[in-house]
């Protein structure tokens, strides 16, 4: 009975962790370029339980044979935990802007910054123009440029073509570092929208598709996260019922039972 404690709890606590990552999604529904997080749950590993010093003497009637000192009851499971946290890369929508500052990558790709913390990655293309003419995030962290450096569009107009390149006045002043990774998986996030690689070095892309005036939207589908929070409830609370009932059982077995 006391394992029915740990499936139930431990189902709780999944159900917890799943509405917390929900609802974090929620909260980001008008971030740009955020990426949606999934949780992977899955079952503890199954433990064999055996039958122990029976008597070797006793004859099994199902199969006819005696009864080993030590028998095989069965694999027994006590529950499910969170696996892993996946992000998904599914571009969002793009949205027209009209912001020279506003850029979006389509397709594969991240915009190369630098941070307090060392170069980071991000999908968000809301830039913006300090007193200096750098490009820098909505944070204020300085967006790189292929040679590692900081790009100066100066305070007027310019312009970025789909390779990334940078041009005030018909001249190419610097373009835009942008790369990609042999697998996402690496890259866990940070906050503030940013990205950090855990193995591997970014590639600088060969040819990289950037819109000017266009930001990407989330990739989140409202719709489907409600559904999925109203599920995870349900599941919460079968798992709490289930919890009461284990409890009441064995409050009745302390209780009463006992007394006879």
């Amino acid at each position: 009975m006391l394992r029915s404690f740990y499936i139930a709890g431990t189902g709780m606590l999944t159900q917890r962790q799943k509405m917390d990552v929900i609802i974090n999604n929620v909260t980001n529904t008008d971030t740009t370029g955020y990426k949606k997080d999934q949780v992977i749950s899955r079952t503890f590993d199954d433990l064999l339980l055996n039958r122990l010093n029976e008597d070797p003497n006793v004859l099994n009637t199902r199969t006819g044979t005696r009864i080993s000192g030590n028998s095989e009851v069965g694999p027994q499971n006590t529950g499910v935990q969170v696996d892993e946290l996946v992000i998904d890369w599914t571009q969002g929508p793009m949205e027209a802007t009209g912001r020279q500052t506003d850029m979006a990558i389509t397709g594969d790709g991240f915009f190369a910054v630098q941070t307090p913390a060392g170069e980071r990655y991000t999908r968000a293309g809301n830039f913006q123009v300090d007193s200096n003419g750098t490009l820098l995030t909505s944070d204020g962290n300085y967006v790189l440029g292929r040679n590692g450096g900081m790009i100066n569009v100066g305070t007027g107009d310019f312009y970025v073509n789909q390779n990334g390149e940078v041009y005030v006045d018909n001249q190419q002043v610097g373009a835009l570092r942008i790369v990609q990774f042999a697998d996402n998986g690496v890259l866990r996030k940070e906050g503030g929208n940013l990205f950090y690689a855990l193995d591997g070095a970014p590639q600088q892309m060969a040819n990289p598709v950037v819109e000017q005036g266009l930001l990407e939207g989330s990739n989140l589908d409202v719709g489907r996260e409600m559904a999925e929070m109203l599920q995870t409830n349900r599941v919460y609370e079968s798992s709490q019922r289930m919890l009461r009932m284990v409890d009441e059982s064995l409050e009745k077995t302390v209780n009463q039972i006992a007394q006879f």
